[in-house]
């Protein structure tokens, strides 16, 4: 069975919250966030950390790159 992972605009959509709003929750600045959300920065750890505490998703089922 294949497992899916959930990229960071895919939790933020299910959170319902506007991309500044997310950026902020999770301690990062607009542009930072936008370069996780399209791949070209990898997540940090501390950055998974606090995504996993806003979700509630599980850290296996966060994809720490975008898209």
């Amino acid at each position: 069975m294949e497992e899916i992972k959930l990229n960071i605009e895919a939790i933020r959509a299910q959170l319902q919250l506007p991309k500044p709003e997310m950026a902020d929750r999770l301690g990062v600045t607009l542009d930072r966030y936008n370069r996780l959300a399209c791949g070209e920065s990898k997540m940090l750890a501390t950055e998974l950390i606090r995504l996993h505490e806003l979700s509630g998703v599980p850290y296996e089922n966060i994809a720490i790159i975008g898209n």
